[in-house]
C-alpha cells in the first residue's frame, strides 16, 4: 500500500496498540450506583402469580393489588425461561434455581428449530394445601432427581432446589402454600415445608402460589380476581416489617410479554425497583427475585443464583404514571415482536429490488433518462440507509397504540425517515455551497454521495451513543434493539444494535478519512480514524457493556488506522494486533472480575468462568444457538455466512472477476476499501464469538447495502460527467 505524503512510520504501530490496550482497561462497564439494602434480616413473602401483567391491574378488576402497588416499588418482570414462551411451572422452577429453568418440553431439537415460537402445552401446577400448622412435604425422589438432571442439561447450569437448599444449609426453612409453590420450596433432595403465610410462621421465607392467569378474555377477569383475593389475604396476615413481593412468574399461555413485579413492606418506599442484573429501574428477571428473597432473609445467595438484588428507588410521581409506563413498555415490546419478521423480510426484499433497479437503470432505457433514474435510486437508497436510525427514534412515539401494529409502525417510520432524509439533503446542499469545486475524487457527485453516506452514518452512530448515555431506552424498545422478550440483553448493546452501530462507525470513518487520503494527508486521516474508532470502542465496551463487540473492534479499528496511515501490514503486525486483541479483552474482563461480585457484568462473570474452567460450556452454548438459527425456519439465515465469505473473497482478491467489477467504486473513495475490510473483520469476529451471532452480519447489511448503492450511484454519475 502506498504510504502517501506523510506516512505513519511503522514504529507508530506499537504506540497505537498500547493506546488501544489503555482504552480496553478504561472501558470496563461501570458498577451500578443503586444503593444496596442495609437493613437486617426480614421475613419475606413471595406471591407467585403466573401470567399477571400490569395491564390486568385496575381499580375495578384488582382493587387489592392496586392498593398494594400504590405503596410499592414497581418494575416489569422478564420471565423468559429456556424456551421462548414460559409455562407457570417454569416460573416456579426458575425461582427455585435462581437462573433460567423450565420443565422439559416433549419436543425434539429439530422441532424447536422448525418452530421455536410454538406455544407449549403447559402441565398443571402441583398443589400444596394451606394449613395453619407447618407440615413437611416431599416430592417423589425419582421424579425430582430425573427433573433436576434434565433441567441441568438445558444450558444454564440450573439446579432446582437451590432456594430451599440455601435456607436449609443456613438452618432456616422455606414454607409454601398454593399452586406451584412446592416447586420452589423443596431443596435439592425434594423435601420442604408447607404452611399458611402469616406473621407467626417459623420460616423467614414463605412462598404463596396464586392461581395462574391464562389468555381467554372471558376467563381472565375471573382469574385476576382470584389472584387479587390471594394478595388481599396475604397483606391482611403480615405485619409491617414483612417484605411482600408480588411476581407474575411466567407467561400466560399466549405470546410472551412482561409481567408484574412489586415489592411492599418494611422500609420500601413507593417508586421503582432497580435490578443490577438488567441495570434498569423498570425491568428485572425471575432470578432477581430469588437473590432478593434470600438476601432480605439474611441469607447469602450462592454463586449459581444469577440474579441480583432488587433495590427500591423512591419516586415522588404518581402511581398511575408508573403503571402506565410499565404497561406501555410491555405493549411496545409485544408490538415490536409482532412486526420484526415482516420488517426484516420487507427490508430485505426492498433492498434486493433496489439493487436490481440500480443495475438495470444504468444499462437500460433511454440514455437521457439514466441520470434521472440513478439520482432517484440514490435518494431511495439514502432513505433506506436512514431506516435503522428511524426505528430508534420511532420508540419515542406511540406507534404501538394503534388498531394495527404494522400499520402504525410503517406510517410513523416513513414520516421519521423522510424527515431524516430531508436533513441529510440539506447538509449535502450546504456542503456544495460551501465547497462548490468539482475537482477529482473530492468533488461533484462523488463528494455529495460521500457526504450523504457520512451524514447518515454519523446520525445513526451519534443517536445510539447518546441513547446509551441516557439509559438506552430506544435501544431496548426498538425492533432493531435488544429484544428483551427473547431473553438476550437488557442493557447496552445486543447483537443487532452492535451491528448497526459498528456499520455506521466504519462508514463514518471511511467518509471522514477519504478526502484526507486523497490529498495525501495520511497522518490526519489516521488521527481522525483513531479518534472515531476509539470513541466507538469506548461506547461499545463501556456504555454498551459488550465484551464480544469490544473484542471485534480492537483488531478492526487497529487495522483501519494503520491502513489509512499507509503502513504495510505484514504477518508480524497482524500477530501484534491479534495479541493486543486478546490482552485487551482479558484486561477488560479481569478488571471487571476484580469488582464486588454483585457489581460485575457478564464480562467479569465470563472471566470467572475462565478461571473456574467452565468457559467451554458457555462457548458451546453460543455455538449451538448459532447453529439453531442457521438451521431454523428462516432458511435465508444460511445466506449470512455464504455472503460473508463472498464479501471477504472479493475484498481479498481485487484481481478476481468479481473484484474487478467493484474496483471503480473502491477507486472513487480512497478509504472505502480498507473501511470495508475493517468492517468485515468486525462482523466476522462478532459472528463467531456471539450467541445468535448470525444476526450481526444480517443487521449490518441494513446499513451496508444502501450505503454502497449510494456510493456506487455517486461514482457512476461522476464517471458519466467526466
Amino acid at each position: 500500500m502506498a504510504s502517501g505524503r506523510h506516512p505513519l512510520r511503522p514504529r507508530g504501530a506499537p504506540a497505537l496498540l498500547l493506546a488501544l490496550l489503555v482504552l480496553a482497561g478504561l472501558a470496563v462497564p461501570p458498577a451500578s450506583a443503586a444503593p444496596q439494602d442495609e437493613g437486617g434480616p426480614r421475613d419475606v413473602v413471595v406471591i407467585g402469580a403466573p401470567g399477571l401483567s400490569w395491564s390486568d391491574v385496575t381499580e375495578e378488576g384488582a382493587p387489592a393489588i392496586t392498593s398494594f402497588a400504590k405503596g410499592a416499588a414497581l418494575a416489569n418482570l422478564n420471565v423468559r425461561s429456556t424456551y421462548f414462551t414460559s409455562c407457570p411451572s417454569d416460573g416456579w422452577l426458575g425461582l427455585s434455581a435462581g437462573t433460567r429453568a423450565a420443565e422439559p418440553r416433549d419436543v425434539t431439537r429439530a422441532q424447536l428449530r422448525a418452530d421455536p415460537r410454538a406455544l407449549p402445552t403447559c402441565s398443571a401446577l402441583p398443589q400444596v394445601d394451606s394449613s395453619s400448622d407447618l407440615t413437611t412435604v416431599e416430592m417423589d425422589p425419582q421424579y425430582w432427581a430425573d427433573l433436576s438432571q434434565r433441567i441441568s442439561q438445558q444450558g444454564f447450569d440450573a439446579q432446582i432446589g437451590t432456594l430451599g437448599e440455601t435456607a436449609e444449609e443456613a438452618g432456616v426453612c422455606v414454607s409454601g402454600s398454593g399452586p406451584g409453590s412446592v416447586l420452589a420450596v423443596v431443596d435439592h433432595a425434594g423435601g420442604g415445608w408447607s404452611g399458611r403465610a402469616g406473621i407467626n410462621e417459623p420460616c423467614p421465607i414463605t412462598l404463596v402460589g396464586a392461581p395462574a392467569i391464562t389468555v381467554p378474555d372471558g376467563v381472565r377477569a375471573q382469574q385476576v380476581a382470584a389472584v387479587d383475593r390471594t394478595v388481599a389475604d396475604v397483606v391482611a396476615s403480615v405485619d409491617g416489617d414483612t417484605v411482600v413481593i408480588l411476581a407474575g412468574l411466567s407467561d400466560d399461555g399466549g405470546k410472551p410479554g412482561l409481567r408484574v413485579l412489586a415489592m411492599h413492606g418494611a422500609d420500601v418506599e413507593p417508586g421503582w425497583l432497580h435490578s443490577d442484573s438488567t441495570t434498569r429501574d423498570e425491568m428485572a428477571q425471575v432470578a432477581d427475585v430469588t437473590h432478593t428473597t434470600l438476601a432480605l432473609a439474611g441469607l447469602t445467595p450462592p454463586d449459581r443464583v444469577t440474579g441480583r438484588m432488587l433495590v427500591p428507588v423512591p419516586d415522588d410521581g404518581a402511581y398511575g404514571d408508573r403503571r402506565a409506563s410499565l404497561v406501555d413498555d410491555d405493549a411496545q415490546l409485544r408490538a415490536a415482536d409482532e412486526v420484526i419478521p415482516p420488517f426484516f423480510r420487507g427490508f430485505g426484499l426492498g433492498l434486493a429490488g433496489l439493487l436490481v433497479i440500480a443495475g438495470l437503470g444504468g444499462a437500460l432505457g433511454p440514455r437521457s433518462r439514466r441520470p434521472v433514474v440513478r439520482r432517484a435510486v440514490g435518494v431511495v437508497a439514502l432513505a433506506a440507509m436512514a431506516v435503522p436510525a428511524s426505528t430508534y427514534l420511532l420508540t419515542l412515539t406511540r406507534w404501538f397504540d394503534t388498531p394495527s401494529a404494522m400499520g402504525g409502525f410503517v406510517l410513523r417510520l416513513a414520516v421519521i425517515d423522510l424527515a431524516l432524509l430531508a436533513l441529510v439533503l440539506v447538509v449535502v446542499l450546504l456542503v456544495q455551497r460551501r465547497w462548490p469545486g468539482d475537482e477529482g475524487a473530492s468533488g461533484g457527485p462523488r463528494r455529495s454521495a460521500l457526504v450523504a453516506v457520512g451524514t447518515v452514518a454519523g446520525v445513526t452512530w451519534g443517536l445510539l451513543a447518546v441513547d446509551l448515555l441516557l439509559g438506552g431506552r430506544m435501544t431496548m424498545l426498538s425492533v432493531l434493539g435488544l429484544l428483551p422478550l427473547d431473553g438476550g440483553r437488557f442493557h447496552g448493546f445486543g447483537n443487532v444494535p452492535f451491528a448497526i452501530f459498528v456499520a455506521a462507525a466504519f462508514f463514518l470513518m471511511a467518509a471522514l478519512a477519504s478526502p484526507f487520503v486523497a490529498a495525501g494527508r495520511r497522518r490526519t486521516a489516521a488521527l481522525v480514524v483513531a479518534v472515531v474508532g476509539g470513541a466507538t470502542f469506548v461506547v461499545d465496551a463501556w456504555l454498551g457493556a459488550d465484551g464480544g463487540g469490544a473484542l471485534a473492534l480492537i483488531p478492526s479499528v487497529g487495522y483501519l488506522v494503520l491502513a489509512v496511515a499507509g503502513v504495510r501490514l505484514g504477518w508480524g503486525k497482524v500477530l501484534t494486533i491479534g495479541v493486543a486483541t486478546v490482552v485487551g479483552f482479558l484486561a477488560m474482563a479481569g478488571l471487571d472480575w476484580l469488582r464486588p461480585e454483585e457489581s460485575r457484568t457478564h464480562l467479569g462473570r465470563f472471566f470467572g468462568s475462565l478461571l473456574a474452567g467452565d468457559a467451554w460450556g458457555i462457548l458451546v452454548r453460543k455455538l449451538e444457538t448459532n447453529v439453531d438459527l442457521l438451521l431454523g425456519p428462516e432458511r435465508t439465515a444460511l445466506l449470512v455466512p455464504v455472503v460473508l465469505v463472498a464479501v471477504i473473497w472479493v475484498l481479498a482478491r481485487p484481481d478476481s472477476a468479481a473484484g474487478q467489477r467493484i474496483q471503480p467504486i473502491l477507486a472513487a473513495y480512497p478509504a472505502l476499501r480498507v473501511g470495508l475490510i475493517g468492517l468485515v473483520v468486525a462482523l466476522t469476529v462478532g459472528f463467531l464469538l456471539n450467541d445468535s451471532g448470525t444476526a450481526i452480519p444480517a443487521a449490518a447489511a441494513l446499513v451496508l447495502g444502501p450505503a454502497l448503492v449510494v456510493l456506487w450511484i455517486g461514482s457512476a454519475r461522476q464517471g458519466a460527467r467526466s
